[in-house]
């Protein structure tokens, strides 16, 4: 293993980079958005330097701007649909403590796969790092247990494939160390090196230290019985599939449209600030009229008294058009944030074979389930590797299947009318109810049907020839 430039990064991830921020300060929301400054507002002035030395029309032209943040709620949503069945987890034997605990800080398994899921949709990369605490990769635990850690793309700073095997992976985080007042939050930098050599799985702890970064021992990595592992315990997680390219972010698009949209709620803000207010204009008077009746100096206006105008004189208000093409452009992008966000949960209309038409009854095609079934795969990957350290078998199975209900009281009534009049058997109403999500599925259709003829022997639609 080579002493030299750990913190190198991998030409992928300095392409990645940007894109992983904006949609992440897009996540976070107006907080992080304009903290960023110019980044995602270009100043509105040409020539800023001249026009706006202070900075101070930028500071207000900033706090005038709007930030809807479609992008954090789009991302909510769809880890809130995907979750709108609980994770099903098998754990058998050493890892059955993985279900309360997986991290080793005490956060249930059903939450991790909830921030890998949620990661995967922001920036389309992850990776699960698996480990026992008594291999040396986790300290500060005299009881040796599985653990789970999952790192951000953005942690996942190199990595090297050979020969069809992950051979090489490089992780960077910050972590908070004691200080000398034990108040004070200072933070070093550290590094993770995961080696495959001649079919044996290494790690080494890279810190920062006083005088520069400081390699730890080159230790093996080995399951429950003390034998090496001939691959590193990491599981890759992308958009598209889990491999070590990294993917788009899924999310990317709409936070693109996102900053957009943020612009031209700032142009419109500052329009409204500059000429939205009503501006009074006299014609057919003259300067010695104004004088004469204003010795103050000033032209007032107001709704409680009238004003006089001399003959020919006329009084108007001028005031620009609500509507405009910066308020159409904002609709615009809202709209095309609206579109774009339906497609990540919208099935591909491509044409699929028979065997991929068949799948369907499992899965469909959207992003979003193609998000969910690649953790589902990487997280049960970590579990198999969890099992080689502590015994045992684990699974989980996640949701892949979002039939969104679309109905109003017309379809429904419409529905219930087909029902009663014996065009539509009852029992396909509950099954399609069951789909859409109307009705839960933790009973058969067939018990619904039953209980529902319990309840209401005489409701039409029932009868014994129209429930099959």
């Amino acid at each position: 293993m080579s002493d030299l430039n750990v913190d190198y990064r991998h030409p992928a991830w300095g392409e990645f980079k940007d894109e992983w921020d904006m949609v992440g300060d897009c996540v976070d929301g107006e907080r992080k958005i304009k903290q960023r400054g110019c980044k995602y507002l270009p100043h509105p002035s040409d020539d800023a330097e001249d026009d706006d030395p202070q900075g101070n029309r930028y500071a207000a032209y900033k706090a005038r701007a709007a930030f809807i943040n479609v992008t954090g709620r789009t991302l909510t949503g769809l880890v809130g649909i995907a979750f709108s069945k609980p994770v099903k987890i098998t754990l058998e034997g050493g890892v059955t403590g993985l279900e309360a605990d997986a991290d080793g800080e005490g956060q249930p398994l059903a939450q991790f796969v909830r921030d890998a899921l949620n990661q995967n949709l922001q920036r389309g990369r992850a990776g699960i790092l698996t480990d026992h605490t008594g291999s040396g990769v986790q300290r500060g635990s005299s009881q040796p247990r599985p653990v789970l850690q999952l790192f951000t793309a953005k942690q996942i700073i190199n990595w090297r494939v050979t020969a069809n095997k992950t051979s090489l992976v490089v992780l960077h985080w910050q972590e908070p160390v004691d200080d000398p007042d034990g108040f004070s939050l200072l933070l070093r930098r550290r590094w993770m090196e995961l080696r495959l050599i001649d079919g044996v799985a290494y790690f080494r702890r890279w810190e920062e230290g006083e005088s520069g970064i400081i390699p730890g021992a080159v230790t093996a990595f080995t399951d429950g019985s003390g034998r090496a592992l001939n691959e590193l315990p990491w599981s890759w997680i992308g958009a598209v599939n889990n491999d070590h390219t990294p993917d788009a972010p899924p999310l990317a698009d709409i936070a693109y449209i996102n900053i957009k949209h943020y612009q031209c709620e700032a142009d419109l803000a500052e329009a409204a600030h500059t000429v939205g207010q009503p501006m009074v204009a006299l014609t057919g008077v003259s300067q010695e009229w104004i004088d004469t009746n204003f010795p103050d100096g000033g032209f007032c206006v107001g709704s409680r008294r009238g004003v006089l105008l001399p003959a020919n004189g006329d009084m108007k208000f001028a005031q620009p058009e609500e509507r405009g093409i910066m308020t159409s452009l904002a609709e615009r992008r809202e709209n095309q944030m609206a579109m774009l966000g339906a497609r990540l949960v919208e099935r591909n209309g491509a044409a699929r074979t028979a065997t991929q038409a068949a799948s369907e009854a499992q899965t469909d095609n959207s992003v979003l389930s193609l998000c969910a079934g690649n953790v589902e795969q990487a997280v049960n990957r970590a579990l198999s590797f969890a099992a080689q350290f502590a015994g045992g078998s684990g699974s989980i199975e996640l949701n892949k299947q979002y039939d969104i209900a679309q109905l109003d009281s017309q379809a429904i009534t419409a529905l219930v009318a087909a029902v009663q009049s014996g065009q539509m058997r009852l029992i396909d109403f509950i099954r399609y109810q069951q789909r859409t999500g109307l009705v839960g599925d933790d009973e058969t259709p067939e018990d619904i049907l039953q209980e529902l003829k319990d309840s209401f022997p005489t409701f039409t639609g029932l009868s014994d020839g129209d429930d099959k």
